[in-house]
């Protein structure tokens, strides 16, 4: 009986060894599992990444697309309110209202080109409510004839680009407030004599 008895512990310590073998390769196939989804989870979050970025270069191409005209017009509006603001005077002289008539058409075709592009030009009119969305006041006027926040004067119209706003309204807003002449009661007087 001892060979069997031997033979017995060689299968026991065959088995033994076999177990712990398969131990450690089912240890070394959990690792393995575990790393293959944390590179699973890293490429689909990588894969979620390119997919935004490609979602917002889009995005981004169409906003340029859409506003590409945006810095010309802005360059050109100068030269639209001297045409403005040239067309809008009446001449006596039949000459200059000849050139005035040419100013105007020319202005119209500008405005028209520059409308089927997407322009917007918002005309606003003396006794329109002031709106701060579309208007900036470069002066503020006292009356009593309107109520206050009125436009009392304009220098400028609003101009929009599709809907977005170029340039806001520059305007003279009436007030209620009377402008009194402030007194400095805390400045020193200085005497010229004292600085030398």
């Amino acid at each position: 009986m001892s060979d069997e008895k031997k033979h017995v512990e060689k299968e026991v310590t065959l088995k033994k060894r076999h177990l712990a073998k398969i131990q450690k390769l089912e240890a070394e196939i959990e690792k393995l599992k575990a790393e293959s989804a944390e590179w699973h989870n890293k490429y689909m979050r990588v894969l979620a990444d390119m997919d935004n970025a490609r979602k917002q270069n889009a995005k981004d191409q169409q906003y340029y697309i859409k506003y590409r005209a945006v810095p010309f017009i802005e360059k050109l509006l100068p030269a639209l309110d001297i045409f403005n603001h040239v067309i809008r005077e009446e001449q006596e002289d039949p000459v200059l209202n000849n050139y005035l008539t040419g100013f105007r058409f020319v202005y119209g075709q500008l405005l028209e080109a520059l409308t089927s592009e997407g322009l917007q030009e918002v005309v606003v009119k003396v006794g329109d409510k002031f709106d701060e969305n579309t208007m900036h006041a470069v002066e503020v006027k006292y009356t009593e004839e309107v109520e206050p926040n009125t436009v009392v004067g304009v220098r400028n119209n609003t101009f929009k680009f599709i809907d977005r706003l170029i340039r806001p309204a520059q305007v003279m807003v009436s007030t209620n407030i009377k402008d009194e002449p402030k007194s400095d009661d805390n400045v020193p007087e200085i005497n010229p004599a004292d600085l030398n």
